[in-house]
């Protein structure tokens, strides 16, 4: 056994996936950077919720004990997200409240509205930006950490943390364009037929453009060819300066022609977490005049 085992360890495949593992590891748990892009996320999902709920939950439109109870919750949850205080209980207060939402009062009680994929996106996204370093940047944390520091006679605490919940989302949009790509790879999508489906009702009625059978099919190779290019590509910095542009684009047009509700601004929103957080940081401290196109003091405090 002593031999096999040795025999095994000078394997240059497992030499090779051994190295391949260690870098996935150090990259998904053990990066730390910027909380900045972080904290952006945050506050761009507490207003993405309130855009897509709010309306729907003041306080006249359900006066139910239950009703009352979600619509409290909700904006209390939402509110601690966007001002930042206790960040993280607040998102994972937040992302719950959305889950809640999704499985029990979509699915369970009929509101179909909230059964949506746009809405467990949002309730799963809260829930992931708690694993990072949020309420250290652009919060009333921070300027309580701030506080706090000053008065000790103490620098400010640096804003930085582990970043394995933008890994995280990495993961899940890769996961979801993935799946998207892998949903419409039949007959029925890349021929065309559920695109010029979806132009008729939404445009055209009872009235068949010509020539909408062809582009309808080539519309519809190229979401698809789209979709596996950004689940397989946008995680690598190689690729991700060619798909990012084609990606908001997509996601653009997409808000503009069909009725996807937050879903085009909440991926919008999300490709912050593909980006290195540091270089991020920096470009915002160069933005507020704090730093230069390679350094920002704050940074590598």
């Amino acid at each position: 056994m002593p031999a096999l085992t040795d025999a095994v360890a000078d394997w240059p495949g497992w030499r090779l996936m051994h190295a391949f593992a260690a870098r996935f590891v150090a990259w998904a748990v053990e990066t730390e950077g910027s909380s900045r892009s972080s904290a952006l996320v945050r506050i761009g999902l507490a207003m993405l919720f309130w855009s897509r709920w709010a309306g729907e939950l003041l306080l006249y439109r359900d006066q139910s004990p239950v009703g009352l109870l979600l619509a409290a919750s909700f904006f209390v949850a939402t509110v601690l997200l966007f001002v930042g205080y206790h960040s993280r209980i607040a998102a994972v207060w937040t992302g719950s409240i959305g889950l809640a939402m999704y499985s029990y009062f979509g699915h369970q009680l009929g509101r179909e509205p909230w059964t949506h994929h746009h809405t467990y996106l949002l309730a799963v996204a809260a829930l992931l930006i708690a694993l990072t370093p949020c309420g250290r940047s652009y919060s009333l944390d921070r300027y309580l950490a701030v506080t706090r520091a000053e008065r000790a006679g103490l620098p400010p605490p640096a804003e930085r943390g582990n970043l394995w919940g933008l890994r995280l989302i990495v993961v899940q949009l890769s996961v979801l364009y993935f799946f998207a790509a892998f949903d419409k790879t039949n007959h029925a999508f890349l021929s065309g037929a559920r695109i010029e489906a979806i132009f008729l009702w939404y445009y055209a009625g009872s009235d068949y453009p010509a020539g909408l059978a062809w582009l309808a099919a080539i519309v519809s190779s190229a979401v698809v060819a789209l979709e596996y290019c950004l689940a397989f590509g946008l995680p690598f910095r190689a690729a991700r300066r060619y798909l990012v542009l084609p990606g908001l684009a997509f996601h653009a047009i997409i808000y503009v022609t069909l009725p996807v509700y937050t879903f085009s601004a909440t991926m919008a929103l999300l490709y912050l977490a593909y980006f290195d957080a540091d270089a991020v940081g920096k470009v915002i401290a160069r933005l507020q005049g704090a730093g230069s196109a390679g350094t920002a003091k704050e940074e590598i405090s």
